[in-house]
């Protein structure tokens, strides 16, 4: 998790409207499907689709350029922040409950918007033809909004329906019946329908965040489509590994993400034969590649292989981070004559925001460490 991409909001103004920013660097590509929905026609679905897509971007964009508009906390964290002394809390695996909280404050606020259409989008019974209304019994609506009664913003979720209903949302209540629509934007809600009526699996709340229509049907995450969300160093970087060192053998998995806010990237990982070989955790601003050795034993033997290379023994001990914590995962591993703890759960090198010297030296210790 790169929480100090979080602490480090310079160009944004502050944390909250980075984590903004972020959620709108992590948006896909708009691309309509053809699907056939209620009897709709094409037409109006994908031009439902791109209303949805345009007003949750619309949203962001307005969130950053006026987050008190949308109730977003931007002070309190930076505040704390400035003042807190660096420590070695990630060497201790230990978390700073009062850091956390005042992030989740900002990062829930920010969430509250998307997650008010997914729940409402899940709980509708259909789409009106005529009005493009969003139908909802009652008792459903109201346990939509009571599931987004989160710990840090609840007291305010009132406001920020209010301020749903000046970007245009109206909800109507006839015999126990809600209609949800947007006078501004009709057909919206029919693109939201889309993306909630999607098959359930381990992507679908993704797809919605990210607004991602093309991943309706499907039940992996492609590659290119994560790496329109990096940089473009940070995408070639990934690229020239798993074009060098990368075989059709290996199983690729992305771990579904939670959220789009600031600390929430992509986790993927290339396996054989159930072993961790590579992977990567990136964000909008920030690469991770990670080179798994499966086991405590063979990162002290790789070291001895690279002793009579000075440099590349010295990158190599570098790209392992001291953990102190008492866990029972925390292991030994020896580097020449020095000793260091690390975390024996994950046995992997970490090389954070590659140069083209780290790209070069990752894929040279692959491919020793795997005799490719």
């Amino acid at each position: 998790m790169n929480i100090a991409g979080v602490k480090n909001y310079e160009g944004h103004g502050s944390s909250a409207q980075k984590s903004i920013w972020h959620s709108i660097k992590m948006l896909a590509h708009f691309e309509p499907i053809f699907i056939n929905c209620n009897d709709f026609d094409n037409v109006d679905i994908v031009e439902g689709e791109k209303n949805f897509y345009d007003f949750i971007k619309n949203l962001y964009n307005d969130m950053y350029d006026n987050p008190a508009k949308y109730v977003i906390p931007t002070s309190d964290y930076d505040e704390y922040m400035s003042k807190k002394e660096e420590a070695d809390s990630t060497k201790h695996h230990k978390t700073d409950i009062k850091e956390s909280k005042l992030r989740n404050s900002f990062q829930q606020a920010i969430e509250f918007y998307p997650n008010y259409f997914y729940e409402i989008g899940l709980a509708a019974d259909k789409i009106c033809k005529d009005t493009f209304s969003l139908i909802i019994p009652k008792s459903k609506y109201d346990k939509a909004l009571i599931s987004l009664n989160r710990p840090h913003i609840r007291q305010n979720n009132e406001q920020r329906l209010k301020i749903l209903v000046d970007l245009g949302i109206t909800v109507d209540e006839v015999d126990e019946m809600c209609y949800i629509y947007n006078k501004n934007s009709p057909k919206m809600f029919l693109g939201l329908y889309v993306l909630c009526s999607a098959p359930d699996n381990k992507y679908k709340r993704m797809n919605y965040l990210r607004l991602n229509y093309k991943g309706y049907l499907n039940s992996v995450t492609d590659l290119e489509d994560i790496k329109q969300t990096m940089a473009k160093e940070h995408a070639n970087a990934v690229d020239l590994i798993i074009k060098s060192v990368i075989s059709d053998k290996m199983k690729y998995k992305v771990k579904p993400l939670r959220s789009i806010t600031s600390s929430h990237g992509w986790k993927v990982r290339y396996t054989q034969k159930g072993k961790n070989v590579f992977g990567f955790f990136s964000e909008p601003d920030y690469l991770a590649l990670y080179i798994y050795f499966n086991e405590v034993k063979n990162i002290t033997e790789m070291s001895k292989k690279l002793e009579n290379d000075i440099e590349m023994f010295d990158w190599y001990c570098d790209k392992f981070p001291e953990i102190l914590c008492k866990c029972p995962h925390n292991k030994a591993v020896i580097f020449g004559d020095m000793k260091r703890r690390i975390c024996g759960m994950s046995n992997k090198a970490e090389i954070i925001n590659p140069t083209v010297d780290d790209i070069k030296k990752s894929i040279m210790i692959i491919k020793m460490f795997r005799n490719l």
